[in-house]
């Protein structure tokens, strides 16, 4: 394995006996981790990342980590260079190049882009009283107070992650489900096993010049060339001979249940040993190498090691290529015919008799990039929003119209979109609150039973000692269960300590000195700055947890908990509100995607430290990369507007207003009460059928099986709430793509045998490529976009747009 430095690994006294069978099984141990080519490469893939989620994001609100795509993505470069390449491009390599495009392209939502910077731009004087050194109203950043913020917010959750990686990833072993998939994703582009961790015993002292210790040294377990043998290959003769009888048992195999007083170390397998060992097995399937992957917003699907034979890697990077295309055409079509966009489709099944689309909102945006979205996210959630979406503004648009308990327009701010905006906030907290509530009952159950285990060990130590005593036999013969240790890396690979705790003392004073430069005349005092660090540091531990074991990490919800609590610490504080939830929401953030890859490289052995560095490198690059790419849509575009409403700005604005006093709109009370009781009775019900799941794969011969299915069907109350303050023209797109990913899954189960039917065979996956395609050629074809609006290049044709349906350029 390579460190950070060098391209080998440094031996430790003890490891000469293992280190040919490890590299027998790992062919790419000598390849270098940390390389300057992955690095430029990943802020490549992040800027075009950037670009997009800046820009679904200033629409929707729509974030995505995209690490599966950025991994396939520098595979299919490195894969296209593979000939002017003198060092091949390895997995750990591959893993550092997804670390920083991730890092890259997340920083819109980490800085507050789509969120706090313009809703301090959206203040009123009322928000932001005039002082005798402040105008008051709307606070705009400049560019270089922009860069001055994003840097004071953008590395200390970085640090948070580092000390939380060996109880989170190591010790407890959560799943982290996006993180796992795109190791394994990982492990099929470069035809490598992933890392099969057993505990390592510590040999007693007088067998240590005559036993081999492994020095912290992974194992890995390579597919078996034989069916009739797979299963004996988990374990080589070595392993059984160095490390005794307990771990040369299967994987696979229930622990069997020993008297009182022998030894069972349950306690070391686990969900994730035998998901990997059922995964090992699979590399028998007929059909191929088949790997199993559940990835981010609810992505699962098969793949197949056939995917990197000629014809298919050739038909994914054609459809990819096509799909982008395809959805950039579209947007530059877009923005020289409007209409294209705003498809008034009920106007037009009305006979144009109502005027659906230009008084009530609802109309068609058939744009592919949204459709790809709907694809990723899966139907369950693209369900949840349409629900939303109904009840919004199908039925409580119409109804606080009709009665005049708004004053505006239906598509206003004082209007029905103003009104239900604070129906969908209290789904948004309610789900908040529990969610976080079950991380923390959640955390302490599997702490108290860790401590409970580790207590009866040490119990039946002392009894085991004590009849050693009394009848002189040797206690090392029965010591196991006290000397083995965690697996980690290499200590060469991990960050030391003095390097983690200077970077969080030294980014907490950046923090400080930034914030109180910035904001000198906004009320931000340097103890409430503080404050929301040491806040942001406690939620984001939440946060990591939260993230390991449902794959959602809440930062939204984060941020809105720091801006109650910042209710009662700074009173009438708008701006330091929204500094403070500013401030938490990025330390989630950071820590979240850094944790997420750090599980992907524990898998496939990559360097923590080489990852370390590349998320700080990736941040660092987007500080300037996402300032640049907000001037530039912030210059062309009105925020809020027409084309870009920024609703999580107006979510953020109203709550801060809400916790500092200010009055609900009229008859708003009894709905926010009532949906946010329903929303939170569904969400406790996932959490405790999710919870107590997860409690049975971590307990000793506990059952691997997950939730119930129809939980997963419950309505998501942030789907919910996110189709509710949306326009309903993206929701109808996304619930296209959750339509076309359910009839894809069945069309591929159906007919993934049938001679003819060639692209059910590719499975999911090749969906998945498509979408990703789209996503990625919308977000990309936006910058010409921005440039012909920036150069005031004007529509070509304004023909369909009526009644404010659509706005030309």
């Amino acid at each position: 394995m390579a460190t950070v430095e060098g391209s080998t690994p440094a031996r430790t006294h003890g490891q000469n006996l293992d280190t040919t069978h490890i590299h027998e099984d790992y062919p790419h141990h000598d390849l270098p981790h940390f390389t300057w080519r992955a690095v430029i490469v990943g802020i490549v893939i992040g800027t075009l990342l950037c670009f997009t989620n800046m820009y679904f994001g200033l629409q929707t609100g729509w974030i995505s980590m995209m690490s599966l795509q950025s991994s396939l993505l520098g595979f299919a470069l490195f894969k296209a260079a593979k000939r002017y390449l003198k060092i091949p491009f390895g997995p750990a390599e591959n893993i550092v190049l997804q670390s920083v495009a991730v890092a890259t392209g997340t920083m819109p939502l980490a800085a507050g882009f789509v969120g706090i910077i313009p809703a301090l731009q959206m203040m009123t004087v009322a928000d932001n009283p005039p002082t005798a050194t402040s105008p008051g109203g709307g606070f705009f950043l400049t560019t270089g107070e922009m860069i001055l913020w994003s840097l004071a917010i953008a590395f200390f959750g970085v640090f948070i992650a580092v000390p939380l990686r060996r109880q989170v990833i190591v010790k407890e072993k959560l799943p982290f489900p996006s993180g796992t998939a795109t190791a394994q994703m990982i492990a099929v582009l470069h035809n490598t096993p992933l890392v099969v961790r057993s505990p390592v015993r510590r040999a007693p002292a007088h067998e240590t010049s005559t036993t081999h210790q492994d020095g912290g040294i992974r194992r890995r377990r390579s597919p078996p060339s034989d069916k009739d043998s797979a299963e004996e290959q988990l374990d080589s003769p070595e392993d059984k001979k160095t490390t005794g009888p307990t771990h040369s048992r299967l994987l696979d195999e229930v622990p069997p249940q020993h008297a009182m007083g022998q030894i069972a170390p349950v306690d070391y397998v686990d969900k994730e040993d035998l998901e990997v060992a059922h995964s090992i097995r699979s590399h028998n399937h007929q059909d191929g190498d088949v790997v199993e992957i559940k990835g981010e917003n609810g992505e699962h699907f098969t793949l197949s090691k056939n995917f990197l034979q000629e014809d298919s890697w050739r038909i994914n990077m054609i459809a990819l290529g096509v799909s982008f295309a395809a959805s950039g055409l579209y947007t530059v079509l877009s923005y020289f015919f409007p209409v294209v966009a705003s498809v008034p489709i009920f106007d037009w099944l009305s006979g144009m008799t109502v005027s659906v689309a230009g008084t009530w909102q609802w109309y068609l945006t058939p744009s592919l990039s949204y459709v790809g979205q709907g694809v990723i996210m899966g139907f369950p959630t693209t369900a949840s929003m349409l629900l939303g979406c109904v009840v919004g503004w199908g039925i409580l648009s119409p109804i606080v119209t009709k009665k005049k308990w708004v004053a505006g327009a239906v598509g206003d701010s004082t209007g029905a979109r103003g009104w239900i905006l604070w129906i969908s906030l209290g789904v948004m907290i309610a789900e908040a609150v529990v969610s976080l509530l079950g991380v923390v009952v959640l955390s302490l159950i599997a702490h108290y039973r860790r401590r409970t285990r580790e207590k009866r060990r040490a119990e039946r130590r002392a009894a085991l000692e004590a009849s050693a005593a009394q009848t002189g036999a040797e206690v090392d013969a029965f010591s196991e269960l006290d000397d083995f240790i965690e697996d980690d890396a290499p200590i060469d690979q991990l960050v030391p300590l003095k390097v983690w705790v200077c970077g969080l003392i030294l980014s907490t004073a950046l923090c400080l000195l930034l914030i109180w430069v910035i904001f000198k005349d906004q009320h931000m005092p340097v103890y409430a700055t503080l404050l929301a660090v040491v806040l942001g540091c406690i939620l984001s531990v939440l946060g990591v947890r939260a993230l390991g074991s449902t794959d959602l990490n809440p930062v939204s919800g984060i941020g809105k908990v720091s801006q109650f609590v910042f209710a009662g610490v700074v009173p009438g504080g708008i701006v330091a509100n929204l500094i403070a939830g500013g401030i938490a929401e990025a330390g989630a953030q950071q820590a979240g995607d850094l944790m997420q890859d750090l599980k992907t490289g524990h898998l496939l052995a990559a360097s923590p430290k080489a990852q370390y560095y590349a998320q700080l490198i990736g941040s660092l690059a987007s500080v300037f990369i996402s300032t640049g790419v907000f001037k530039l849509y912030s210059s062309a575009y009105e925020l809020p507007g027409p084309q870009f409403a920024v609703p999580t700005a107006k979510v953020w604005l109203n709550l801060a207003r809400l916790v500092n006093g200010e009055s609900l709109p009229y008859n708003t009370s009894p709905f926010i009460w009532g949906f946010a009781a329903f929303f939170a009775v569904l969400t406790l019900i996932t959490v405790v059928f999710s919870d107590a799941a997860y409690l049975r794969s971590r307990a000793p011969n506990g059952s691997v099986r997950g939730r119930p299915r129809w939980v997963g069907w419950i309505p998501s109350g942030i789907a919910f709430a996110i189709g509710m303050y949306n326009l309903p023209n993206f929701t109808l797109a996304r619930f296209a793509g959750g339509v076309v990913s359910l009839w894809w899954d069945w069309h591929c189960k159906k007919y993934a045998n049938h001679p003819q039917a060639r692209f059910a065979k590719l499975g999911r996956v090749f969906l998945i490529i498509v979408a990703s395609g789209f996503v990625l050629g919308e977000g990309t074809f936006s910058i010409v976009n921005l440039i012909l609006k920036t150069a005031n290049v004007h529509s070509a044709s304004c023909v369909g747009c009526y009644m404010d349906a659509c706005k030309c350029n």
